[in-house]
């Protein structure tokens, strides 16, 4: 990696918690560029670090852009799974070991309910009832946390541990956590934070207000499932339409389609049940400890989680 320009500041995460939107926003500064993709997948998926970072800054930086654009802007990359695998994260520190951090956290209860009617919505979750998921979680995670990432809907919202570790990898003044609710009362200083975190101009003003992946539901989950199946597989075809189709004209077809599934926003709300009041006080005893833990550690008030 000798001529690629290294990332200065990555989105570690958490899922569904404001971060593609905190990504939208910061891309418009005029000193900062970023992926088109949603999430850059080069750090958490070994077959594509094998690879190489020179052939991944083309892919994600590089691919519809002159370098030389590129060469005087803070590259800013994205993909909320990463702090949850400490051997993807030592990936991460050996890019950059300077790199600057951005957790984005909400209420663990609420983040974890979402995220499993996004991987319903998105094919990779196939159980019906979310109690019956978490009912399979541990087997899951037991079995591969890496193939069942997406449906690791309580592990992914125990943020303690893993937040604690990166600040001992990266150090505290590298790791910068914020509140989904931070987002949401004051965008605009949330982003001024993060240009001054890695040393941009601070007087420029995004525009803030557009939402990014919203929650949905598809029209057919079955449609979902297969497309996603036939997406993550070996199969001959998908290798040589990947072959045909360039990288972010492949990520653009993929969206194009799912998005086409998608039921229109008005029949959204009715079609996302409440959570069960008996399953949210359980999961709000399960994550009370760590989340005593989370705002000592960052000396942060989270008296609304508890």
């Amino acid at each position: 990696m000798e001529t690629a320009k290294r990332i200065r500041l990555m989105i570690v995460g958490a899922q569904k918690s404001g971060t593609s939107s905190l990504l939208r926003y910061l891309a418009q500064h005029p000193d900062i560029h970023t992926h088109p993709q949603p999430e850059m997948t080069f750090f958490l998926q070994a077959r594509e670090y094998t690879r190489g970072y020179e052939r991944a800054f083309i892919k994600y930086f590089a691919a519809e852009n002159d370098h030389s654009k590129i060469e005087d802007k803070q590259l800013i990359a994205k993909n909320v799974m990463v702090m949850h695998s400490p051997e993807v994260m030592q990936r991460i520190y050996q890019h950059n070991p300077n790199i600057h951090l951005v957790v984005l956290l909400r209420e663990p209860v609420a983040r974890a309910y979402s995220a499993y009617w996004w991987a319903r919505r998105r094919g990779w979750e196939n159980i019906k009832t979310y109690e019956d998921a978490l009912a399979a979680e541990e087997a899951r995670i037991n079995e591969d946390w890496f193939k069942w990432r997406q449906c690791a809907y309580q592990y992914n919202s125990i943020y303690y541990p893993h937040v604690k570790n990166l600040i001992t990898q990266f150090g505290s003044n590298r790791v910068l956590c914020m509140l989904t609710d931070d987002l949401k009362e004051d965008a605009g200083a949330v982003c001024q934070q993060i240009f001054h975190h890695i040393g941009v101009r601070t007087d420029f003003k995004p525009v803030i207000g557009e939402r990014h992946n919203q929650a949905a539901m598809p029209r057919s989950e079955r449609f979902n499932y297969l497309f996603t199946q036939f997406l993550a597989s070996h199969n001959p075809l998908r290798r040589t339409i990947r072959k045909l189709i360039p990288d972010a004209a492949a990520y653009k077809l993929r969206k194009a389609v799912l998005d086409w599934n998608d039921k229109p926003q008005k029949d959204t709300e009715s079609a996302t049940p409440p959570l069960n009041p008996e399953t949210r006080e359980r999961q709000m005893a399960y994550f009370k400890p760590f989340n005593e833990q989370l705002a000592e550690l960052l000396d942060r008030d989270l008296t609304d989680w508890l």
